[in-house]
Formats: structure tokens, sequence, C-alpha cells
């Protein structure tokens, strides 16, 4: 993380992320949660996505399973902000070994521009 890390959300996307953590920490052991992308950087538009990497502690879950029921989070943020959340779930694992994971630039890039929340 670096530049984008000193910084803050814009007060909607905060708010988004925060419903979302709430509820995704009932059903997750959530280690950190990182915003990225135009969101992160401050170039995002009206429309734009806010993602967030959503670093999971524990065994390593299938991940479309995971990613359908953070869709469903999402979709109730969604509704109550106007904000759409795109999760991308890590686990420990996948954070600590990013040569492992299908897509290790998708971790560097979140690790260079993510802000924890």
């Amino acid at each position: 993380m670096t530049d984008a890390s000193t910084t803050r959300p814009d007060p909607a996307t905060a708010h988004a992320a925060r419903l979302f953590l709430q509820s995704a920490g009932r059903r997750y052991p959530l280690r950190l949660a990182l915003l990225f992308g135009s969101r992160a950087r401050g170039d995002f538009h009206v429309g734009s996505d806010a993602d967030i990497a959503v670093l999971l502690d524990g065994t390593h879950r299938p991940c479309l399973q995971t990613r359908l029921e953070l869709a469903d989070i999402a979709y109730d943020v969604l509704l109550e902000t106007g904000i759409h959340i795109q999760a991308v779930p890590l686990w420990t694992q996948d954070w600590e070994h990013p040569e492992s994971f299908s897509n290790p630039r998708l971790i560097e890039n979140i690790r260079r521009e993510g802000i924890p929340l």
C-alpha cells in the first residue's frame, strides 16, 4: 500500500463499505478489508463500483460460493446506498503467497493502491 493508503474514501463510499463490512463480518472471519480501484484513487464517477478486497482468516472455501454470498450482501448495500460493492474474497494464504493465487497481479494492485477500511 502506498500513497492511496494515506487517503480516505469519500463519505458515501465509506458509509457503504461500513454497512457491507458489518454484515460480512457476521458471516466471515474478516482479517482486513481494503478499498482499491477508482474509489481508492479518487478518480471514480457516478455509477462506479466500490472494489473491496476482503481478507479472510480460516479454511479456504470455494471462491464462487463466497463471492455469491458477498454479492448478496453487496446487493442489500446497493439498495440502501446506491453504491455497488464489488467484493474480492482473499484468504490469508492467497495474500501471503500471491504467486499461488489465480491472479497475482490483482493482489499486487490491491497492495499498491488499497486503503484500509
